[in-house]
């Protein structure tokens, strides 16, 4: 998925009135007014872009814009329009979602049927979990980046807490959350490794 970032700038108040109509093919993805910053995800690559101002149309190639840092189209003598793409990073990792809210169900469910003095602690740490969890799946379209490592250290460190509490007599069930716990881990940090990949290699070109 790509994010265009487009800013306008015009040079005397009519043209400031005015507004930029932008298609995607004959899709319009978004309506700029002069004179202001916004972006736009684009779930699919289209050939070109089309920019319709008034009377006035242009059309300019999306690999033409890829290939550059910052490219200004002269919309017309008196308002151009500067677009630059940044590919955005996925962060939501599904498979570690499940597993982990798997752990935590499996944490609550054992709190209710041990005797434990540990059972009202395991049953707030897979609480926590799931509630971490899923404030990231209603709120995760964009999700910061600092907010999502924040709430999987979270979760990762509740679900570290779970295995440790776990006694060794419940062996089967300790090892399920202890092998799931270890990939939600590894899953992570492979993810943050391919995020800051991406940024290094944004940055490089630029």
């Amino acid at each position: 998925m790509l994010k265009l970032n487009l800013t306008t700038h015009s040079k005397n108040e009519w043209s400031e009135s005015q507004s930029v109509f932008i298609y995607a093919g004959e899709y319009l993805i978004k309506e700029l007014h002069s004179g202001t910053s916004s972006s736009v995800s684009l779930d699919y690559e289209p050939d070109d872009l089309h920019f319709i101002v008034g009377q006035t149309q242009q059309r300019i190639s999306l690999a033409k814009i890829k290939s550059t840092k910052l490219t200004t189209l002269q919309l017309t003598a008196d308002l151009s329009i500067q677009l630059r793409v940044s590919h955005q990073i996925k962060l939501l990792d599904y498979t570690n979602l499940i597993l982990a809210s798997l752990s935590a169900l499996l944490a609550i469910g054992y709190s209710f049927s041990t005797d434990s003095d540990w059972s009202e602690f395991l049953f707030i740490l897979g609480s926590t979990v799931l509630v971490v969890l899923l404030f990231m799946l209603l709120y995760g379209h964009p999700i910061n980046a600092r907010n999502y490592n924040i709430r999987m250290y979270a979760a990762i460190s509740a679900l570290i807490l779970i295995f440790i509490l776990i006694p060794l007599e419940n062996w089967t069930l300790k090892t399920l959350i202890g092998l799931s716990t270890l990939t939600v881990i590894t899953r992570f940090i492979k993810g943050y490794q391919r995020s800051l990949s991406v940024v290094y290699d944004a940055f490089a070109k630029q």
